[in-house]
């Protein structure tokens, strides 16, 4: 018993520090990792600090390198890059949400789908787009960390080419969190609302002088599969709809163009 102890406290460190190299090969590349091996060494000594929940610690690890100028995303000249998020999950519909929310966070709105696939290894979605830096790994890893998605593996294939592996097992979409029973006034929206609706049996919600509001609300479940809508061609100023079971998010709009709710909308959750 005492050996088996013995061998396990030897073999785990070991484990761990040929994953740790591993995974810096897989995201500075080859040929850089081996140029900068001996900075690498120092800076990642005591390897134990960039492990978080028996998983690499990458928003730790792409900081790390970040601040000490090893990862190089500037390109000679502005060109197509092309990045490739992978999961297991096979919930593409959430996937996809988070992802296009991690992009928009990085300034990154005009990305192309390249690729999607799913298959029995789960869901892959490429996007082009043309730039003259690669996305920062560091701020897509804090990005994701955000909405409590988690960076298993991220791979440089070349300058020009990037692909992250990511667990959304836990994941959720930037949602507001509305204190129930309480009225909350919503600003000009830019997009359309998405709110956190968990905790509540009933919405209302309230068009504000100025705007000339067509009502169009969406009730979907954690993995944003649609449960029910409501949408009304008529201009609206009250409504209350009760939460359909097992909804997650709400997401409000305007049938026609944002502009019509430009004066922001008043909403209520109750029990």
């Amino acid at each position: 018993m005492v050996k088996k102890l013995i061998l396990l406290i030897l073999v785990v460190p070991t484990l761990w520090a040929s994953q740790f190299d591993t995974a810096l090969v897989s995201l500075l590349g080859k040929s850089d990792y081996q140029r900068n091996r001996g900075m690498i060494k120092l800076l990642f000594k005591d390897r134990s600090k960039f492990i978080k929940d028996n998983h690499l610690d990458f928003v730790k690890i792409t900081k790390t390198l970040e601040k000490n100028h090893l990862l190089d995303t500037k390109l000679k000249k502005i060109s197509n890059i092309k990045i490739s998020f992978a999961t297991k999950q096979k919930n593409s519909l959430l996937f996809i949400k988070i992802v296009k929310e991690v992009l928009s966070t990085a300034g990154y709105t005009n990305a192309m789908t390249s690729k999607a696939i799913r298959d029995n290894s789960g869901f892959l979605w490429q996007i082009t787009l043309k730039s003259k830096n690669m996305i920062d790994p560091s701020l897509i890893a804090r990005a994701f960390e955000k909405r409590e998605a988690t960076i298993t593996k991220i791979k440089k294939i070349s300058k020009e080419q990037y692909r992250y592996d990511i667990d959304i097992t836990e994941a959720k979409i930037n949602a507001l969190k509305l204190e129930t029973n309480q009225e909350t006034k919503l600003t000009k929206p830019l997009h359309p609302y998405w709110i956190d609706i968990r905790a509540a049996n009933i919405v209302r919600i309230s068009s504000l002088v100025g705007n000339s509001w067509h009502p169009y609300i969406v009730f979907y479940d954690q993995d944003l599969n649609i449960l029910d809508n409501y949408t009304k061609v008529r201009k609206s100023y009250n409504i209350s709809l009760k939460i359909p079971k097992d909804a997650r998010y709400l997401k409000i709009s305007d049938l026609y163009t944002l502009q019509n709710i430009k004066r922001g909308l008043k909403i209520t959750l109750l029990k």
